[in-house]
């Protein structure tokens, strides 16, 4: 299963993709277009609209998963809905999906990867559309609560010094991570 984090859709390549992450603050539009030409990829990215974030999977054309971000963070509004359960499961993968500052809601980021390492899936991915300033996930390894999925996490370049994104393998190793804004691509098994 081939992972990719793009900053936008241009900076995918025409290789076909099984996921593609985009950051927070990706358009509807771009995920529709990302979709019709990427048709057989699990789009997944976070939409700002009316002051919230909304996370979003969509596959050919339908919406897998649609979530509005919990935590408020002085750009979106927090919606605080604990009860949302972003997870897909489809064949050999389970995909789930928190957006940004999510992944610190504690009681809502566990449950979340919970599901994840629960499903009989062969391959369980926690796809992490954000927004983040350098001080977030800046080791090699993540903290153990993101073992037994790989995390994909894919930041936009709003900050200066930001959180590069990485995709990470269960046992929390970054497989890959940016070196400035290009794309990314992971092959996960």
């Amino acid at each position: 299963m081939r992972i990719s984090c793009a900053i936008t859709a241009n900076d995918l390549s025409a290789d076909s993709s099984d996921i593609i992450v985009f950051p927070e603050g990706t358009s509807r539009e771009v995920i529709h277009e990302t979709s019709s030409l990427h048709q057989n990829a699990m789009i997944v990215g976070a939409i700002e609209e009316d002051g919230f974030s909304r996370g979003v999977l969509c596959h050919r054309g339908k919406q897998l998963i649609e979530y509005l971000k919990v935590t408020s963070d002085g750009r979106t509004k927090g919606s605080g809905n604990l009860q949302q359960s972003p997870v897909f499961e489809s064949g050999r993968a389970c995909i789930g999906v928190l957006v940004c500052m999510d992944v610190d809601k504690i009681e809502f980021s566990r449950c979340v990867i919970e599901k994840l390492r629960q499903s009989a899936a062969e391959i369980k991915i926690l796809c992490v559309p954000a927004n983040m300033g350098s001080q977030w996930f800046s080791n090699q390894e993540l903290p153990p609560q993101y073992h037994g999925v790989y995390v994909a996490l894919c930041n936009n370049n709003t900050y200066q010094i930001r959180c590069k994104s990485f995709v990470a393998d269960p046992y929390g190793r970054k497989l890959v991570e940016q070196r400035e804004h290009e794309a990314i691509y992971v092959d996960a098994s």
